[in-house]
Order: structure tokens, then sequence, then C-alpha cells
């Protein structure tokens, strides 16, 4: 069906057609947007009332409604589709604890993707903070999710033509590659570097040739390794707790790759450096004792920690190129800090020439 462009056009009628997708003969008999939460993504919170006394038992008074609605969104439009794939064609059939989705669809007429789920402020979790390491045992957990999460889908045949995830793209895709690119260019790249992030950096990890290189070289070691679906973006802004205790993913970007893109990326971005330094041998042990748990064939240490090493710098790229529209500069300056400080400590740079 068309998808609404404005938040005016998110009404009763509209919400009722499309939760009636998945819920048959659901009808809201009141909406109400309450709030509307701009970024690179737009999320907008809509009170409902709804006819049926047992729906209104069963499903929540509030619902987030995220997609494009500012003027930036029609750029985006291949990023809302893969979110709305990642709720639809993923999640369900995958071990991770999630916002429950009750409507996700693209309109190929527009740019617009939209996913309805449930409203996690309503239910209480824990939001994480970028800016508020995270403790040992935290990580822990969420690694430990994070492998079974891996695990479902490692060198899975599904990724195949024809496959159920034959539409899940490379990391290091032409997709990717394009993004990259243009942040390699080389007034884009010094300009980023002359910020307050890239003085958090090592000056030995301005140089921009050796990025491009490092980047390439990943994609090539990715192309060669154990293949899974990552969640894609594993910041501290895209991870809470459940009332139970239990950690939680939003925000998910599926690609395909190697677990080490994704575990180096959550160790080094959400840790003191300190902390880090001491916690993130037994973390990636943590990790790789998981895999095995869930039945994967799981590198050794020393073959898993080199791969770790190498993958810092993806992590690094993206944070230091990172536009103030996604994140906060503040946010940006101690991701690029923390990347940094882990490349120099295991000599990411020279690990990738």
């Amino acid at each position: 069906m068309p998808l609404p462009l404005t938040p005016a056009a998110i009404d009763a009628a509209w919400l009722s057609r499309a939760l009636a997708t998945n819920i048959p003969g659901l009808v809201v008999r009141r909406a109400e947007v309450r709030d509307v939460m701009l970024g690179t993504s737009t999320k907008i919170r809509v009170e409902v009332e709804y006819r049926d006394p047992a729906h209104a038992r069963t499903l929540p008074s509030r619902l987030i409604v995220k997609g494009g609605f500012e003027a930036h969104s029609p750029i985006l439009a291949a990023m809302y589709l893969n979110e709305v794939r990642s709720y639809r064609d993923v999640a369900p059939l995958v071990e991770l604890r999630t916002p429950r989705a009750f409507f996700a669809a693209s309109d190929p007429s527009s740019h617009q993707s939209i996913v309805i789920m449930e409203d996690l402020v309503q239910r209480g979790v824990t939001f994480c903070s970028p800016l508020r390491p995270q403790s040992f045992e935290t990580t822990a957990a969420r690694l430990r999710a994070l492998a079974r999460y891996h695990a479902r889908s490692w060198n899975a045949a599904d990724f195949a033509a024809g496959g159920c995830w034959d539409w899940v793209r490379d990391r290091f895709s032409t997709h990717s590659a394009a993004y990259q690119a243009r942040y390699l260019e080389p007034d884009i790249w010094a300009g980023y570097v002359g910020l307050p992030r890239g003085a958090a950096a090592s000056a030995s990890l301005h140089d921009r040739e050796w990025m491009q290189h490092a980047l390439a070289r990943l994609g090539e070691l990715d192309r060669a390794a154990d293949r899974c679906i990552l969640h894609g973006d594993t910041h501290l802004g895209n991870l809470y707790v459940d009332t139970d205790g239990t950690p939680g993913f939003l925000d998910m970007q599926v690609a395909k790759g190697n677990w080490s893109l994704e575990i180096a990326y959550h160790i080094a971005v959400s840790l003191d450096l300190a902390d880090r330094r001491r916690w993130e041998g037994p973390l990636l042990e943590t990790y790789l004792a998981a895999l095995r748990d869930a039945g994967v064939a799981a590198p050794d240490f020393d073959a898993a920690w080199q791969a770790y090493v190498r993958a810092l710098a993806y992590g690094y790229f993206i944070f230091l190129i990172n536009e103030v529209r996604f994140q906060t500069e503040a946010v940006n300056t101690a991701s690029v800090a923390r990347f940094s400080a882990a490349m120099i400590d295991h000599g990411t740079k020279q690990a990738l020439c």
C-alpha cells in the first residue's frame, strides 16, 4: 500500500490498514501523534485506541512509526529498506532481542519504508548511552547474544541465490564501497580530521591513503572468511537492556560479513579505554565460547585475535567520518578516541599494511 511521507498522514485509517496486514480485523479507533523525533530516520510516537477490547488488552497503547520523513530521506532509501527487511525477514528467524514489530513494508513508488513497533519507553527498558561505557558483565552478555545470533546464519546456505537471505548485501559491497569513497575524497577527509574527533585520534591515523588501503584490505579478508548476518551497527546508542535484564538491539542495518567486524566494533566502542585493555581478551574468548556452545566451529583464539585487531580499523573509519546528523560531535569524538587507542595498542595499522 502507499506509505505516508508526512507525520500528518499517520492517522487512524492508515494505521488500521497497516496493522491489519498482520493482525486481521484490527481497527484503530483513534490515533494521536505525541512526539516527532528527527534523525537519520524519523521516529513518530503515536497514542492509539483500538476498537476491539481484545486488541486493547494485548497490544500497546503507544506505537513508534519509524521511516523517512525528512528532506534527506530520499538519499537514504536503501538504508530504510534494509531496516524493513531486517525486522521482517531476519528478526523472526533468529534469537536476538529486538523491539516487537507489528508492520514493516516498503513503497516502491517512493523512497519510503516504514516499521511500526512497540514504544520501548512505555515498556520501561533501560537505554544505553554512547557516553557511558559498559561493565564487563553487560558487555559479555551482549557478546553471548551476538554469538547466538551469528551462529544462526554462519556460512548459511540461505545466502545462495534463491535462499531466504540472498538479498543480504556484503558489508563491503558496491553500496558500502560508494559510501566509503565519498568520505575518502581528500577535502572531505581533511575536514573530518580537522574536527575535535580528529584531535582525539593519533595523528598517525590521519593518513587518508592508508585508510583507503585498509578498507580495501578488510574487504579482501572479509570475502575470504566465515560469513554471517551482522546486526550492522552495535554502538551503544542502538542498545538497551530489557526489563528482565536481557540485552536488546535497535536500528538493525543487517549485512553479510565476518564476525570480527561486529565484535571489534562493539568491544572497542563500548568500554572505557583502561577497561578495554584489561577485558578485551577475556571478552573475545567469551564470544568464541558462546559460538562453540551454539554449534559453530569457531576460530582459535590466536586467529580470532588477529581478525579482531585488523577489524578495529573499520569502526575507526565509521566514527571519524560520521556526520553530526547521525551522532553528536561528543559521541563521534569519544568513539574515535576509543578506536584510536585500541589501534595504537595493537598495531592495527601495521597489521593491515
